[in-house]
């Protein structure tokens, strides 16, 4: 028999919160996590991407919630900035609909300490953020570490890398031992279950959903075959056949995304980034715009990959190739959600086409490589060869002379790894031809050149 909210133990009061947001049926991960996090149970669990595990920790902590005390019993840590306002934003929607007096705080590095230290004031019983920033404030007796009973790392696998892991032991040992820590992640590999071990209760539990796979099973895997060259250009053929409503392009490099985004807009295609370098108002103006449909693209790095639940996602476009197969599988997962289909497509040189095997055999997918024919995704049986022999045809036809072929060069050349120069044509003085192509370069090449230089200037000054 399948259970509902009422059955997992959950007042009245946030089961009708559930219901005014048309949410009525747990999913599996809601129906394991929420009795056992309600019995204060170290847990470790993994369920797909989209299957509701935001909820799965939060309907319980909410219900254990003691609203006669002031201050933080509750910390949930975040890998991204985006992905803490979502949860924080969930939160404040349930306080609201069931009219209980839970105090969600968002805290976050990118945002005024002193105002934040402001609103603790207030003595908020659910704090959500970043790590750093929470240690900070614990640090200055601001958040109340000994009412914390439960500490929640949500995208845990990237919460205990080396970056982030040891800001997290250091809030944990703030805390009580009485407390409760619990990870979810749509990908937890062996290090992670080890790292989290060394936080836990020796009998914490770990939970792994039964149905659904790693991957979403609505999604479909293809790849194209192009030249490091060409990816830009067919990223916009895509777009323009497969006229997504909301797709979200990922790159590897951040510096490359404001370019990228750049380059989309002048083409017509109304597009947004979000990187980590990028400021908290520019990042949070380009969700609010991508979520509103007042943009149809995102431009992200890998922090847009983690756990953000965007309705409406039909594409996922990899401009490069994830670095591990783990990114590919949160990046994957950001289409195809609540039982909708997705598509993801990445697109490969020679070279990268290995990459997309190696995601297959490790994930079990199956990857159809395909390219755009008259407007539409066919399927393709392209190889290196066909590439080698279209380029010199291009050459000899002129037909590369485009608005591509000045911004493309130095677009390339931000993908590609720099050749180092010798110390002898250092000192030389530029050739003309050079001096001259500088002069003729394309808005997109000037702006990625100053990009270049900027960042240049901002590592220099902090050796200084």
């Amino acid at each position: 028999m399948e259970k509902n909210f009422k059955d997992l133990g959950l007042s009245d009061d946030l089961v009708l919160a559930l219901e005014k947001q048309g949410i009525t049926n747990p999913t599996e991960i809601q129906t394991n996590l929420v009795p056992l996090l309600q019995e204060k149970k170290d847990i470790v669990a993994r369920s797909e991407t989209g299957s509701g595990k935001t909820l799965s920790y939060l309907l319980p902590i909410i219900e254990k919630l003691d609203m006669n005390v002031r201050g933080a019993q509750a910390i949930i840590l975040t890998p991204t900035h985006e992905l803490a306002a979502q949860v924080c934003k969930q939160a404040e929607l349930l306080e609201e609909n069931s009219g209980l007096d839970i105090g969600c705080m968002l805290v976050i590095g990118s945002a005024g300490i002193s105002r934040q230290m402001e609103k603790l004031k207030a003595k908020p019983k659910l704090i959500v953020g970043s790590t750093g920033r929470i240690l900070d404030l614990i640090g200055r007796k601001k958040i109340p570490a000994h009412l914390v009973k439960t500490i929640v790392l949500d995208e845990g696998d990237r919460l205990m890398e080396d970056g982030n892991f040891e800001d997290v032991k250091a809030i944990v040992r703030t805390t009580l031992k009485e407390r409760q820590i619990v990870l979810l992640s749509a990908s937890v590999p062996e290090e992670t279950r080890n790292r989290v071990a060394t936080l836990m209760k020796e009998d914490y539990i770990s939970i792994e959903a039964k149905t659904g796979g790693i991957v979403p099973r609505g999604i479909a895997h293809y790849y194209m075959l192009t030249t490091q060259r060409d990816k830009f250009p067919l990223l916009r053929k895509i777009i323009a056949g497969e006229k997504p409503k909301r797709a979200m392009v990922f790159l590897n490099n951040p510096e490359n995304i404001e370019v990228t985004v750049d380059k989309l807009c002048h083409h017509g295609i109304q597009a947004a980034g979000i990187y980590g370098q990028a400021n908290k108002i520019d990042r949070k103006n380009a969700m609010d715009d991508f979520r509103a449909g007042r943009i149809s693209v995102l431009v992200a790095s890998d922090i847009g990959a983690r756990g953000l639940d965007i309705e409406g996602v039909t594409h996922i476009i990899n401009l490069d190739v994830p670095e591990e197969p783990t990114h590919y599988l949160h990046r994957a997962g950001r289409c195809g959600r609540k039982g909708e289909e997705g598509t993801a497509i990445t697109l490969v040189t020679p070279y990268e086409r290995r990459w997309v095997h190696k995601y297959a055999k490790v994930w079990g997918l199956k990857f159809v490589q395909k390219e755009m024919s008259y407007g539409k995704l066919v399927d393709s049986t392209k190889t290196k060869k066909d590439l080698d022999l279209v380029a010199p045809d291009k050459r000899k036809s002129g037909k590369m002379i485009t608005i591509y072929e000045d911004e493309m060069d130095d677009f390339e050349l931000d993908f590609a790894p720099k050749k180092s120069v010798k110390p002898q044509q250092a000192k030389s003085k530029k050739p003309a031809k050079s001096k001259a192509k500088e002069e003729k370069m394309g808005f997109f090449a000037k702006k990625a050149k100053k990009l270049e230089e900027k960042e240049k200037n901002r590592q220099q000054n902090q050796k200084k």
